[in-house]
């Protein structure tokens, strides 16, 4: 891959400019998106998209697929890409690629920074307003309510053993010092499953050195 990508000083303006992860991601799939029009089996990639996966961008980033998927949501969220997703690739666009990547020198009334100041406001207020809505949300129900609605979640999990469900389901629903809200609903993003998994692997040698110790002490 040759050539070059032209990137504006505003990014030192932008919400993410400090966050390691999503700053890499979004300069990356500027690096990869296509500086013209393509194929790629029978699809239509045009400038500015290209056709990825979570697991190939974290493996080309040298990132956790969580850390990409954060990355992404956040850049999706924000409107500064696209996603098209299918059950076997992930179509990329990059809003206003045209106009970042021209070759043409920029005027004051060409240029397209990330977000205007109203932009920015807007989406600051937006934030505020969905991280409100899901505190209502959360506030609505009572906390022996949400905390049995947990435990159900948690132990339809039945590909897990109990013990892991029941020690996953101890450590997450601990309540805060006001008792009104349980561990995982201070986590803004929160994947059951994603979770579950690392738990499992976490405890996996817990659990062998467990078992280790009762076989030494039945042969005593």
């Amino acid at each position: 891959m040759v050539g070059f990508i032209m990137l504006h000083r505003d990014l030192l303006d932008w919400e993410w400019y400090q966050s390691s992860e999503t700053f890499r991601v979004f300069v990356h799939l500027i690096l990869r998106a296509n500086y013209s029009d393509k194929k790629w089996q029978g699809t239509d990639v045009k400038r500015g998209q290209f056709i990825t996966s979570n697991n190939h961008l974290a493996n080309e980033l040298s990132l956790s697929i969580q850390q990409v998927r954060t990355a992404l949501k956040r850049l999706e969220s924000g409107g500064y890409i696209t996603r098209k997703t299918t059950n076997k690739f992930t179509l990329i666009t990059i809003v206003n690629y045209n106009n970042r990547q021209s070759t043409k020198t920029p005027t004051n009334s060409q240029k397209t920074p990330l977000k205007t100041n109203k932009q920015h406001s807007a989406n600051i207020q937006s934030t505020t307003t969905k991280k409100s809505n899901k505190e209502n949300k959360v506030n609505k129900l009572k906390i022996e309510e949400r905390i049995e609605n947990f435990k159900k979640q948690v132990f339809e999990h039945s590909n897990y053993s109990k013990d892991i469900l029941t020690s996953f389901f101890n450590y997450w629903s601990e309540l805060n010092s006001q008792k009104n809200k349980m561990r995982f609903e201070k986590d803004d993003y929160f994947d059951l499953k994603i979770r579950l998994e690392k738990w499992l692997l976490n405890e996996k040698p817990k659990l062998s050195n467990s078992n280790n110790i009762k076989n030494t002490n039945s042969n005593r």
